[in-house]
């Protein structure tokens, strides 16, 4: 609701002329914008956008976790909507994996996927949801696609990762491509606690986890390796990365399509593991949440306030 009310607003805003109060009729609530001046019209609206943020791209797959359950295992029946995805989330084993609490916190984790397992049980907790269409990421040699995921890591040394599941494009086998941490580093590999690539130190706290991947098929390009790049809070992809444009041979030939993602937890001796904003797309703006697209505007919205102080 907030997201689409603040699109509104900033496309009445822009289409309004200036140095007055755009017509809202049909925006917001009747009779709450009476009698607002320009100043406050405009303050209003930068902390709207502030707040709220809207998406620059449109990805594949989208997982907020958004709409689920209170106190809930991940698996529990409805799972909230989500771009890309359909149906409830399978859970192996059925237990220490949440979505809106922790094992010792009802209200935490809002709004965020939970592993957490007991102190004395490092065991893993994998969660996979399908696709609501096998979506093709890549065909021909050179295709470029997109993951990412935010992950909130209590200890370094544990394991939080993200797997696409694949096929071929003609629905054979394909190799599986997960990322994260594991064990220390940032890593690639194909699902599970695979591990193909590593480099970096791995880091405790929220982070975004973004990965860029440029296909290969030496039935049209001169090699089968993927060119893989890995990023850690990028603000955009001229950022250092973690691993930058690696050469390996992580999927197999004939293109691929996503059929499920999943998410894995072990090895975080008992402290909380968050999971959020599961994103996958075709460019980098479909894979970074931002609230800063709206923020620009936000602070837009300022400049022409103080331009119009100085007229006035």
């Amino acid at each position: 609701m907030k997201k689409r009310l603040s699109i509104r607003l900033c496309v009445v805003l822009c289409t309004s002329g200036p140095g007055r109060v755009p017509d809202m009729r049909g925006v917001w609530p009747s009779g709450l914008l009476e009698g607002i001046t320009m100043r406050r019209f405009i303050l209003t609206l930068a902390a709207v956008c502030l707040i709220s943020g809207v998406s620059r791209g449109a990805p594949v797959i989208n997982e907020t976790f958004s709409g689920y359950l209170d106190n809930s295992l991940i698996s529990d029946s409805p799972a909230g909507l989500a771009v890309g995805l359909t149906g409830d989330w399978s859970l192996v084993p059925v237990s220490d994996f949440y979505v809106n609490r922790t094992q010792g916190d009802l209200g935490a984790g809002t709004d965020k996927a939970v592993y957490d397992r007991p102190s004395d049980d490092n065991g893993t907790r994998e969660a996979t949801r399908s696709t609501s269409a096998d979506h093709a990421l890549f065909e021909n040699d050179g295709d470029v696609f997109y993951a990412s995921f935010l992950i909130d890591p209590p200890r370094s040394s544990g394991r939080m990762t993200f797997e696409l599941r694949l096929k071929r494009l003609d629905g054979g086998g394909a190799n599986d491509l997960s990322f994260g941490i594991i064990d220390g580093q940032y890593i690639l590999g194909n699902g599970g606690a695979d591990v193909d690539l590593g480099g970096g130190a791995a880091a405790v706290g929220e982070q975004l986890v973004l990965v860029r991947i440029e296909y290969g098929d030496a039935t049209s390009g001169p090699s089968d390796d993927e060119v893989v790049t890995l990023w850690v809070n990028p603000a955009s992809q001229s950022d250092t990365p973690v691993i930058d444009g690696v050469s390996i041979d992580l999927l197999g030939r004939g293109g691929g399509k996503v059929t499920d993602i999943s998410i894995r937890g072990e090895h975080m001796a008992g402290h909380p593991a968050a999971f959020d904003d599961l994103r996958v797309g075709m460019a980098f703006a479909d894979v970074v949440p931002e609230p800063a697209t709206m923020a620009i505007l936000a602070l837009g919205g300022l400049t022409m306030l103080r331009r119009r102080r100085r007229i006035t």
